[in-house]
């Protein structure tokens, strides 16, 4: 009631469209789950490496998820959610072109197929909210010139 008080009517303040105290832009739960699934993806990978798993010394599939994850917490926006759905899109493609995601659901080490079921959740979970994201931030505004 202070802020009644000490403001005038009339002023640009009325005008702002209320909003709920704890609304932020990064704190949307379709982007939550996205770098939820993104942090998945990547522990996965991490799983994968433990259980045995051949990857490279510096592995892409766990890089990339991390700096896509970095970018969308740090500008959580249509863009950056774009990012992450097109990682999910790229490594799922890789992941099921490639002859060693079968392999490794084939190959009867435990530990070696939950992180590679893990890796396949991750890559859906990822697609979908990354592209729910997507939708949900809206249409670009457009540049008058």
């Amino acid at each position: 009631m202070e802020n009644a008080q000490n403001h005038r009517p009339g002023t640009p303040q009325d005008q702002r469209p209320e909003r709920p105290r704890d609304h932020r832009p990064g704190r949307r739960p379709t982007v939550v789950v996205t770098l939820a699934a993104l942090a998945l993806l990547a522990l996965s990978i991490v799983g994968q490496i433990v259980a045995g798993a051949d990857y490279p010394a510096v592995p892409p599939g766990l890089v990339i998820p991390v700096v896509a994850a970095a970018l969308l917490a740090w500008r959580p926006n249509r863009r950056t959610a774009g990012l992450a759905l097109a990682v999910g899109l790229f490594i799922g493609v890789g992941a099921v072109v490639t002859p060693n995601t079968g392999d490794r659901l084939s190959s009867g080490d435990s530990p070696l197929i939950v992180s590679t079921l893990a890796e396949l959740l991750a890559l859906a979970g990822t697609v979908v909210a990354g592209a729910v994201s997507v939708l949900r931030f809206g249409r670009p505004k457009e540049v008058r010139v």
